[in-house]
């Protein structure tokens, strides 16, 4: 946990307030698939190059070295032998080429993990025929190798090894190689979407960026604690990760505390799928909870209420504007001031993706 820990650290300490190169790459990993087989995993695969088919495969050996933050599986056909030899080998991601030696290739990968800037090497054994050389970008599924024949007595097998180098989130790791290609299936790439919001608590600023450039900066304030990770009911933190819009409604508001709204409420699907695992592992919330929370967040649906995580998270305005400066206001949403919350308001619609970063 402490390495996990200085992993982010560094990762934000890396990130200026002007920089959000990390998040607006374009090339970043849009999601992993199986390496052999059918991209899913599933069993048996057609070659249209080759017009063969493949018979199914299975994993042999599973190791997690959770203290490397690297985990390893060694496939093999399921009738043994040599039953996968010149099964193609494809990149379970787009990437960069970082070595190819006897026998082996390593792809650096980097991506979104819940909002935050990830970066994980993959690495391939057992193969030949491959034509990659260090500098070489792949993209998703590119074929690059064939899995070798067996050597000295050995029979054909292929080696897949996941190594993270940049940033391991708790929510995600310890993991065995498959289970972490189908968490991570599908990924985030900001530079492709029509429109996101990325607010950056360590700057108190908040950007509106479309196809991956930044058309809007508007100054923000956080949570009474809000440079802490929300965790809890009534912490009066923000939140950190990748979230949704589901709710608007403009003002003027109801009830006591109507006025701290401000102009408009935005309301975001916290907690997330990984703000509930955490939670799960930490045994603040129950399997039962965890599931709500994840099932809500697939369907990209408001989060439960009444959890122990606290909800009623959004952006929202102020009962009257700041000045300029860092400012610590809410119980925990994200504070614009009102011509910027208006502006905002009218730009985004629900479903658009807001990401918080430390």
């Amino acid at each position: 946990m402490k390495l996990q820990i200085l992993f982010c650290l560094l990762c934000t300490c890396a990130l200026s307030a002007q920089d959000l190169t990390p998040f607006l790459a374009p090339d970043l990993a849009d999601g992993f698939d199986f390496p052999v087989g059918g991209a899913d995993g599933s069993a048996g695969y057609k070659d249209l190059a080759t017009r063969r088919w493949y018979k199914s495969w299975k994993v042999d050996e599973v190791v997690i070295d959770a203290l490397a933050l690297e985990s390893h599986e060694t496939w093999n056909g399921s009738g043994g032998g040599e039953t996968d030899a010149g099964l193609p080998v494809h990149a379970m991601a787009a990437g960069t080429v970082t070595e190819v030696k006897d026998g082996e290739a390593w792809i650096e990968h980097r991506f979104l993990e819940n909002g935050q800037p990830q970066c994980v090497l993959t690495g391939y054994a057992g193969i030949h025929q491959c034509d990659l050389k260090p500098g070489d970008t792949v993209k998703r599924r590119q074929r690059i190798a064939q899995i070798a024949p067996g050597k000295d007595g050995g029979h054909a097998q292929l080696t897949v090894t996941l190594r993270h180098c940049l940033f391991a989130e708790a929510a995600t790791w310890p993991m065995s190689v498959s289970k972490f290609i189908r968490s991570h299936s599908r990924l985030l790439v900001p530079a492709k979407e029509e429109r996101v919001v990325i607010a950056i608590k360590h700057s108190y600023q908040l950007y509106v960026c479309e196809k991956g450039q930044v058309k809007h900066t508007l100054p923000m304030a956080l949570g009474q604690d809000g440079r802490q990770r929300k965790t809890t009911d009534g912490d009066n933190r923000t939140p950190v990760g990748e979230y949704r819009i589901t709710q608007k409604s403009q003002g003027p508001f109801d009830g006591t505390y109507g006025a701290y709204l401000g102009a408009a409420w935005l309301r975001l699907n916290y907690p997330n799928t990984h703000d509930a695992r955490i939670a799960l592992m930490e045994s603040r919330i129950t399997q039962r909870q965890h599931d709500q929370i994840a099932a809500a967040a697939q369907r990209g649906a408001m989060s439960p209420r009444g959890t122990p995580l606290g909800d009623g998270v959004g952006i929202h305005g102020w009962i009257s504007d700041w000045p300029d400066g860092h400012h610590h206001l809410t119980w925990g949403c994200l504070s614009l001031r009102k011509a910027d919350l208006i502006l905002l308001h009218d730009l985004v619609s629900k479903g658009t993706r807001v990401l918080i970063v430390p």
